[in-house]
């Protein structure tokens, strides 16, 4: 049997977070591997739907070390994400292990054990940065449908081209319900729901970006629990507004889908809607069932203070709400990274420290 190889720490999931945390073990001389389940850097973007862009401009899309491509105003498309993700990668010659789908992670004698589908590693500290959109999370009254109905989570989505069906049905009308409704406005005839009321902001306000006033205010990297923070609370809608949807795209608009029934769906004023396909642009939740360290909630929750657990030398990264607004955002990730890999160093150092020279 192979030995696990061993390395100071390991960090799981190599998108934003998983690099940005590299980075950082990086500069500060500090041994670790990053295990990726893709079999390419940036690949989790790629399967995004076709016409995506985001909503942070060019300037507020880099990781540290790496200005984004292009002028620092435009908003780059998906393809361009991927690309500057890999590019990230290679420039600062991160260790990456791809195609390595971690199973399990265990504690082990000298810290912990984690277990891939194609091997095992030995660390004395880990961190998870899985990200923030994990598994798809589809409305338990999907199951309601006719299977004549297409059914999609936007996970799946790609472009219009996958629905022949005339009427569509978009659940969801945060960032990326809108966007999906607006790339299928032009060919289909398409419905909107929305669940919670979601404030929206335009992506300018007297020419800056409103993600410039965010980080000049101190408002995206602000802790939730500060005043700042609390204002950042909920979702926000950024870009075209669902007023805009409907007066430009001929969307129409309804409250929140409160059951189905073959190919009626019902909403919560009453009114039902005959449909052909529905997207369910509803979000994601997380799954660390693969966790074996007593780092979770009994909902299988994390318990963690900015990411740092009761567990020596095991942390968290990149989940949303994590710390702040930007806890899950491209750009503003790197403070909850630079925050945990200085505890990485402090743990490290600790370590050291309380372990007898005749056993090192």
């Amino acid at each position: 049997m192979t030995e696990p190889e061993r390395t100071e720490v390991i960090v799981i999931g190599g998108g934003q977070a998983g690099l940005t945390a590299g980075y950082y073990l990086s500069q500060a001389n500090i041994p670790f591997v990053i295990l990726d389940a893709e079999a390419r850097v940036g690949e989790s973007w790629r399967r995004r739907w076709d016409s995506l862009e985001l909503f942070t401009p060019a300037r507020y899309s880099a990781l540290p070390g790496l200005p984004f491509p292009g002028h620092p105003e435009h908003y780059a498309g998906k393809d361009a994400v991927a690309e500057y993700l890999e590019n990230y990668a290679r420039i600062f010659n991160l260790p990456i292990r791809r195609d390595n789908l971690v199973t399990s992670v265990v504690p082990g004698d000298a810290g912990y054990r984690v277990a891939t589908e194609s091997g095992q590693y030995d660390a004395a500290q880990v961190i998870v940065a899985t990200g923030a959109y994990q598994t798809p999370r589809i409305p338990s009254l999907s199951k309601k449908l006719s299977g004549e109905v297409t059914q999609l989570h936007s996970f799946d989505y790609r472009n219009p081209k996958q629905l022949p069906a005339d009427v569509v049905l978009v659940v969801g009308a945060a960032n990326s319900g809108a966007q999906i409704a607006e790339d299928l406005a032009a060919t289909h005839q398409v419905h909107l729901s929305q669940g919670a009321k979601i404030s929206h902001l335009p992506l300018r306000l007297f020419g800056q970006s409103v993600h410039f006033y965010g980080d000049h205010l101190g408002l995206i990297a602000a802790s939730l629990d500060s005043w700042r923070g609390r204002t950042q609370r909920g979702d926000t809608l950024i870009g075209t507004s669902l007023r805009q949807l409907k007066r430009r795209g001929g969307i129409e608009l309804h409250g929140r889908t409160v059951d189905a029934h073959e190919r009626t769906v019902t909403f919560e004023d009453g009114s039902a809607l005959e449909v052909e396909a529905v997207i369910w642009a509803t979000g994601f939740h997380s799954d660390y069932s693969w966790i074996l360290v007593p780092v979770l909630d009994d909902h299988g929750v994390p318990v963690h203070r900015r990411g740092l657990t009761e567990s020596p030398g095991f942390f968290f990264l990149g989940m949303k709400n994590q710390y702040s607004r930007g806890s899950s955002l491209i750009y503003w990730v790197r403070n909850d990274a630079a925050f945990i890999v200085d505890h990485v160093n402090a743990e490290r150092v600790r370590r050291d420290e309380t372990i007898p020279d005749a056993d090192r």
